[in-house]
């Protein structure tokens, strides 16, 4: 692990792409597609008939594609994550675009021939692969209803490698090597944005300020670009016969708009409560205009714990574990058998996420490990994302995706492990600064994310009527930030820029990638609350529940841990154990 120098291993794919085995796989997938193409086109000049053996002949066909295409795009976006100059790693992914748009109109006509289907149980009995993929098949004829003429589809998916997606990689590019000074070092925008969490109040301002003079460097380029996909998103949602883009993102996510409704409406109400602890810590931080926003992330006392990558593995292993065996069986072989790329370096992507590589029943996880408790709960955070992706590998390769909302579940329940048992083992100054830390992280996933979603949405109400410019999307941020904080920011020091720093907006596939954040973190408050009360008879429940969101909608998955998300009650459920903290702080500091 210390030789690798903190790096992933993705020789479970390939060894680079000189690897003749990623070339011969390149080759594979284009054999496969073309004869996708061929079958599909025969099927058309013969006028057949789609029937249950037609079906399951073509979903065989998708099915090895999708083997194949996963571990090509997988390791292509990885080696780009970090390092976004790798010329052989952008050349790859532009190929890959071309050869899965190759496909695209061939799979949209088959989506419109299912539409016309209907299978009966005799059907689903003698062919195994509709048996298995009957959920699937029933989310695609729901797809398939929203679907264009073939041509038009084909046209769209082949140009994504010169439009759609290539405005992300646009964004990713600039924000990669976007630098500025910082005490007489240039530092990258993913360096900078570190600093917010540093001890020194002098520095996270200095840190602050030259990340806003980073940003405002590139705003010019990545405003084009997020122009362009959310003018491409209202695009396609109207020409689907979605409407809008939310509506679109509510079928994509297999979950039902009242169950967004009750969320937003339950955090609502619980709005005033974060900003009373937002009241509190700008006064005890000596502000007397609001909290400035680079004091957000400040911690109220230090914790002295700090982690090298052993000593971050060891906890992890024996609080997940204790959970889950299983679970502390998987960070074990994360550390062990190097998933991990642990550190910041120029070129690499910031933030931290994880790639499921359910071929191999592995992960990798990208991370910016600074060696603070934060750092582990981090890792806490993406290794329930592998863990969710170890409990659905055994599934078909087309049941193996999960959508938004039920994807931030996993991770948030990991991180309630990690922090819960730092915070009762505390005591003292400590303790405050932790139960402060795990406020700050709520409030975050409450109302930063409600101000992600305010702004998203706004702009894609305002780019169908014209484009927005960076002045234009600074104001719409910080109209968000005012609304979803409260009155007691600092209204002179907000961050205009945070639609830059955000990667999530910038999909033409996935939209609205804000409020699952939310969603999964109060749900994981809910489940271990459940854990909780029943002990150890939760945990199978818990699994069973992982299990069924890539074969269930949202609301049925989460039922099958005995919870209805479809109302308020049980996202104030969720709440109020958020704000019993707050409670807790506010008593804590009452006479500082």
């Amino acid at each position: 692990m210390e030789a690798n120098e903190g790096r992933w291993d993705l020789s479970a794919l390939y060894s680079g792409f000189d690897d003749p085995a990623f070339a011969a796989d390149i080759r594979r997938l284009e054999t496969m597609m073309g004869e996708y193409r061929g079958q599909v086109r025969r099927l058309e000049e013969q006028g057949t008939v789609l029937d249950a053996g037609v079906l399951a002949d073509l979903l065989a066909r998708e099915e090895a594609m999708w083997v194949v295409g996963a571990d090509l795009h997988k390791f292509t976006e990885m080696s780009r994550e970090v390092n976004a100059g790798d010329s052989q790693a952008v050349s790859a992914m532009e190929r890959l675009k071309k050869l899965f748009g190759s496909v695209a109109g061939a799979v949209s006509l088959v989506r419109r021939w299912m539409s016309g289907l209907t299978l009966t149980e005799e059907d689903y009995a003698a062919h195994p692969i509709l048996r298995d993929y009957r959920f699937y098949i029933h989310q695609e004829l729901e797809l398939g209803r929203h679907g264009l003429e073939r041509p038009a589809e084909e046209l769209l998916a082949q140009m994504e490698g010169c439009a759609g997606s290539t405005w992300s990689d646009l964004r990713g590019y600039l924000t990669a090597f976007a630098h500025a000074p910082l005490n007489g070092t240039e530092h990258t925008l993913t360096q900078l944005r570190g600093y917010i969490h540093d001890s020194d109040p002098a520095l996270r301002k200095a840190a602050f300020e030259a990340e806003l003079q980073c940003s405002k460097s590139i705003e010019g380029g990545v405003c084009f670009a997020l122009n362009s996909i959310k003018e491409h998103v209202n695009l396609m949602a109207r020409q689907r016969g979605y409407g809008d883009a939310l509506s679109m993102t509510m079928v994509q996510s297999r979950m039902r708009r009242e169950t967004l409704d009750a969320l937003w409406s339950a955090v609502e109400s619980a709005l005033p409560k974060f900003h009373a602890y937002i009241e509190r810590k700008a006064k005890l931080l000596g502000h007397t205009a609001g909290l400035p926003w680079y004091d957000l992330c400040a911690r109220l006392g230090e914790s002295e714990q700090h982690f090298t990558i052993q000593e971050a593995h060891d906890l992890l292993t024996s609080l997940l574990g204790g959970f889950s065996p299983e679970l502390g069986e998987l960070v074990d072989r994360a550390f062990q058998e190097n998933w991990i790329d642990f550190y910041p370096r120029p070129g690499k992507s910031g933030g931290a996420f994880c790639r499921n590589l359910s071929n191999q029943k592995q992960s990798r996880i990208l991370t910016n490990f600074n060696g603070t408790l934060d750092g582990v709960v981090t890792l806490a955070h993406e290794l329930g994302h592998a863990y969710h992706g170890s409990l659905i590998e055994d599934h078909r390769p087309l049941n193996r995706t999960y959508t938004m909302p039920v994807a931030e579940t996993a991770s948030n329940f990991n991180e309630t492990l990690v922090m819960n048992a730092a915070i009762e083992k505390a005591s003292g100054a400590e303790k405050l600064a932790l139960l402060e830390q795990r406020i700050q992280d709520y409030t975050q996933v409450i109302c930063d994310i409600y101000s992600r979603f305010l702004f998203e949405r706004q702009v894609f109400e305002e780019r169908q009527n014209g484009f927005l410019f960076p002045q234009r999307l600074c104001e719409i941020m910080c109209e968000a930030q005012k609304r979803a904080y409260g009155p007691f920011l600092d209204p002179q020091c907000l961050h205009p820029y945070m639609w830059i720093n955000k990667v999530h907006y910038y999909s033409t596939s996935l939209s609205y990638y804000n409020f699952p954040y939310t969603f999964g973190a109060l749900l994981a408050t809910g489940l271990y609350a459940r854990y909780q009360k029943e002990g150890a008879g939760f945990v199978e429940r818990y699994h069973a529940f992982l299990r069924a969101t890539t074969v269930s909608t949202v609301e049925d998955a989460v039922a099958v841990a005995g919870i209805d998300v479809t109302t308020p009650a049980f996202w104030a459920q969720s709440l109020r154990a958020v704000t019993a903290l707050i409670d807790t702080f506010l008593a804590m500091t009452d006479n500082r």
